[in-house]
């Protein structure tokens, strides 16, 4: 079972995990553009932290793996992802992805796993838009 319940996303992140998602691919000025969002478990001076990452797609042309692909965005600040917000718990964090970037709460995954998701989007034609895995 690659998609983690939602309880099971909530212990990840207690137990100091992060969770992913692959959210959806576009066009852009010409290029195509991947979003996925992350979770980070909590640090000393930070709750859990809901991320939004977004890279151009390179058509795997280089056999990089997702989280290596360079940003779409100029800024180096963007290579580490937008936080979208910090919560005081797990639960909390996954309706704020849910709420701001429409991450499906039954759609997590382990990370390390994204890779996963984004070889079956590739499979699958690397159709624009949201993810909807088979």
């Amino acid at each position: 079972m690659r998609h983690l319940t939602r309880s099971f996303a909530e212990g990840t992140l207690r137990r100091g995990r992060e969770v992913e998602q692959l959210l959806e691919a576009f066009e852009q000025d010409g290029r195509r553009e991947l979003r996925w969002a992350s979770i980070s478990p909590p640090t000393r001076s930070h709750g859990f932290t809901v991320q939004l990452h977004t890279v151009e797609d390179l058509d795997d042309t280089y056999q990089l793996t997702v989280d290596e692909y360079p940003s779409f965005h100029e800024s180096d600040e963007e290579d580490f992802g937008q936080t979208i917000g910090e919560t005081e718990s797990a639960d909390e964090a996954i309706d704020l992805a849910a709420r701001e970037l429409a991450a499906d709460p039954a759609r997590w995954v382990n990370q390390g796993v994204l890779q996963d998701e984004y070889n079956d989007y590739v499979k699958q034609g690397r159709p624009l838009g949201r993810w909807q895995p088979t």
